[in-house]
């Protein structure tokens, strides 16, 4: 599951500039997902390096949300992810599901 999100952040984040900024999305069992965004080209790890702003998600809702079925709004309304960070910098990256 891990290599299939990480495959899905890739493809979406190919095809955005670099928004200037780290994002990490921390999921079950331990697992990251590293998004390396303050310059060209992005870079997609898994790497648990600090970052701007912290996504922590179940694997199965940030699938949900990269597959445009959850929308990230409602999935941090509900609880199913919570935020450390820099809100606003959260909310720049909408464009990047579904």
């Amino acid at each position: 599951m891990l290599e299939e999100l990480t495959k899905k952040i890739q493809v979406a984040v190919s095809k955005k500039a670099a928004f200037g900024f780290n994002v990490r999305f921390d999921l079950d069992e331990g697992d990251s997902i590293y998004v390396l965004a303050q310059s060209e080209p992005i870079q997609v790890s898994s790497a648990k390096d600090p970052a701007d702003t912290v996504f922590k998600v179940s694997n199965a809702n940030l699938d949900a949300m990269l597959d445009g079925k959850l929308s990230p709004m409602s999935a941090y309304i509900t609880g199913k992810m919570k935020i450390e960070g820099d809100m606003g910098k959260a909310m720049q990256l909408s464009s990047m599901f579904g």
